[in-house]
């Protein structure tokens, strides 16, 4: 192989090499990208009325996408209502587990047709613990509920269903949290496999400078 044609090979191999690492690199950043603004409904959330402003706990799930879903009454002996909020697709069964006793589930404010009737008895009639009451939610819009004796002790709870309801974006790195963003684990797969892509690229073109694409010249040193 002539020296002039060694140069040419070398070039455009270190240019073909530095191409293939950029795109790699793109490919992970936008994938990585794409599953934090698509995972679990990203910065955007359901405005909660100011009803539920003074809940106990007050912890936030997004829930779309499952045909059940669990609050747990009362977990650990608390007043509150666990997951606090939740997001939920029309047609999803909401099940309140009574984890503790002396608790019940009433209706606060929901759309019209709304199916949140709350559980059996009078307003302070309460559910023994280990029962469930369910309820069917098919009807979009916002749901406020309440625990009847806590009420004023902050035993409330909202359920947002469906997307027509209004929503705001929320700083999820703020609060008392770290502020450092999570790394989603497929973008740190993606990371883990475009650095041994560059690593391969390297030693190829370490090997292809060194010896020019004569590999006679290899075979015999």
């Amino acid at each position: 192989m002539s020296e002039q044609s060694a140069d040419v090979s070398r070039r455009a191999f270190l240019r073909a090499g530095a191409g293939a690492t950029a795109v790699a690199a793109g490919a992970g950043t936008a994938a990585a990208q794409e599953e934090e603004e698509g995972g679990g409904g990203g910065n955007v959330r359901p405005e909660w009325p100011s009803y539920v402003d003074d809940a106990e706990d007050g912890s936030y799930e997004d829930l779309r996408g499952e045909s059940e879903v669990t609050v747990d009454v009362g977990p650990d002996g608390s007043l509150a209502f666990v997951p606090t909020n939740i997001w939920i697709d029309p047609g999803t069964t909401v099940n309140f587990e009574f984890v503790s006793p002396g608790h019940n589930v009433k209706p606060n404010d929901q759309p019209d047709g709304g199916g949140l009737d709350g559980s059996e008895g009078g307003e302070f009639d309460t559910i023994p613990e280990g029962e469930t009451y369910e309820a069917t939610l098919e009807t979009g819009g916002m749901y406020t509920y309440y625990c009847a004796p806590h009420e004023g002790q902050g035993m409330k709870g909202a359920v947002a269903v469906g997307e027509d309801v209004s929503t705001v974006e929320v700083d999820t790195g703020g609060g008392g949290g770290s502020s450092r963003p999570e790394v989603p684990d497929a973008a740190k797969s993606l990371g883990i496999a475009t650095g041994f892509g560059m690593a391969a690229t390297l030693g190829l073109a370490y090997f292809f400078i060194k010896y020019g694409g004569d590999y006679g010249d290899y075979e015999g040193a």
